[in-house]
């Protein structure tokens, strides 16, 4: 709920997208009831909170557009790992776990988002079992860390088992290991349809819709779908083309819809404005154009595809498209922080590398994609991402003392490339002032992480008996990992294009 009363920023350097982005000029901030009603010069309203910026640079709250939850207490498990062997180990430690554990696991990774300058996740939620107790606890977890976040629990069908190419040739107890049963489509649509309704999107709760993957759901799925978004008006994520695997099996297992997941997701009413897709390592140039012509976004995830060996989005060919651009995090067990600074200085660098010639300067357009991009993604264009009046006011305000910005000659640049998060001193997101001098002041985050201590004793347990538990699976699933990248199958390794 955003605070009521009025505040006034004062005297920080205020980034404007449209100013001047190395030197951005010394303002005032005017908000009311959580949102900015005037940005100017010694500004004033009587009996206001006055909070110093003084020395501070104050930045559009940054927003990660693809997250996931479920996985926060895996963090620092894993080193680098196929996807198809990491999801053999992490799905089943989401699965059926206590309500305890699962507020400590959603306030972890608000916290540390915070933190970092994010004031608003897209939280893509996988939640099992789906029911509205479970969904209460997320959801209140959320409201009382005061983070911004868009709430969208996965839904699919076809089981997990559809993520592995040539999954046939995998002992049973091996693709039962990965997942074989299906869940009820309907009761997934209808426990959405009863969410949206029972938690309005309000203040800083937002909904999308998520059908977890195309090759996970069926036609029916993902005609559902698309009318939940199109009643509710709700933005779509899905995961598209992560791996090489998943390029593979849209050819050869869709090839009544032209081998394209972006053909099967038109033809069942999703390609347009709403959809997401993320990751997009293995996109192709013509599937990009279509994109494009819809209007549909991209949300890139270059550190976690490195981590889990899914390759390079191909960059250059995305920005030469005109597709809508987005950024994000992923899980903490797959890029392992959730840190927008490092996914913007990672994007920069790949766009770099893609285009031999200098070219347009990168990191105005990456703050933009971590901003306002992201905004567009859920649906919030106009109400954040910029410091405007009319915006709510999610801000963050970086100590320029910081060794960061030793020498200061570009806020654009130093934020992008030098800034770690170290430099971040606070954070209001909706009005509400959730961290001060560095110290996250909503939740109490002794307390939070002595609780995390007691429920890793029995997670650690239950992650040794994964382990153990999938052992047999490895060299079937290693064999099945060497097949996706033979030379013979006619597919050349797609990574991000130089020329």
């Amino acid at each position: 709920m955003s605070d009521q009363k009025t505040i006034v920023v004062r005297g920080g350097q205020v980034y404007d997208h449209d100013g001047d982005v190395h030197k951005p000029k010394v303002a005032d901030i005017l908000i009311q009831g959580g949102t900015i009603v005037a940005v100017g010069q010694t500004l004033d309203a009587g009996g206001a909170e006055i909070v110093d910026a003084r020395n501070r640079l104050v930045v559009p709250g940054l927003i990660n557009a693809h997250y996931h939850s479920h996985d926060t207490l895996c963090r620092g498990l894993f080193e680098e790992l196929p996807l198809e062997f990491w999801l053999l180990y992490t799905l089943p430690l989401g699965i059926n776990r206590s309500k305890e554990e699962l507020r400590a696991r959603t306030l972890v990774g608000a916290l540390e988002s915070i933190q970092c300058g994010i004031t608003c996740v897209q939280d893509m939620l996988g939640l099992l079992p789906l029911d509205d107790e479970a969904t209460d606890v997320v959801v209140d977890a959320y409201r009382d860390i005061g983070l911004r976040v868009v709430f969208s629990p996965m839904v699919w069908d076809i089981p997990p088992i559809a993520m592995v190419r040539h999954k046939d040739s995998l002992p049973p107890d091996v693709q039962n290991m990965l997942g074989t049963v299906g869940r009820p489509i309907q009761d997934q649509l209808d426990y959405l349809d009863r969410q949206f309704n029972r938690h309005a999107g309000t203040g800083p709760l937002h909904w999308a819709v998520a059908p977890f993957a195309p090759q996970r759901c069926s036609p029916k799925m993902l005609q559902g779908c698309a009318e939940l978004s199109h009643k509710h008006d709700l933005p779509v994520y899905t995961h598209v083309y992560e791996t090489r695997g998943q390029r593979l099996i849209a050819r050869e297992l869709f090839a009544e819809h032209d081998g394209s997941l972006i053909t099967y997701m038109e033809r069942n009413g999703l390609l347009g404005p709403k959809l997401n897709i993320v990751h997009s390592v293995w996109i192709t140039r013509p599937e990009m154009d279509r994109m494009a012509a819809a209007d549909a976004g991209i949300v890139l995830n270059h550190l976690s595809n490195l981590k889990l060996k899914s390759g390079i989005a191909p960059v250059l060919d995305l920005r030469e498209a005109g597709v809508r651009i987005g950024l994000g995090c992923d899980n903490c067990s797959g890029s392992d922080v959730q840190s927008i600074f490092q996914a913007m200085k990672t994007f920069c660098l790949f766009a770099a590398v893609s285009e031999p010639e200098p070219g347009a300067p990168l990191a105005h357009e990456v703050l933009h994609h971590a901003t306002l991009g992201n905004a567009r993604t859920a649906g919030l264009q106009g109400k954040v991402g910029a410091i405007k009046a009319g915006h709510k006011a999610d801000l963050v305000l970086i100590d320029l003392n910081d060794t960061a910005y030793l020498p200061y000659n570009s806020a654009a640049r130093q934020l992008v490339y030098t800034e770690t998060g170290r430099g971040i001193d606070s954070v209001m997101i909706d009005g509400r002032m959730v961290m001060q001098g560095r110290r996250v002041t909503t939740i109490d985050t002794d307390a939070l992480r002595r609780e995390v201590e007691s429920l890793m004793r029995h997670f650690i347990a239950d992650y040794d008996a994964v382990v153990k538990s999938r052992a047999r699976a490895l060299p079937y699933m290693l064999e099945a990992h060497r097949r996706m990248w033979e030379p013979d199958v006619g597919m050349n390794r797609f990574i991000a294009r130089t020329r």
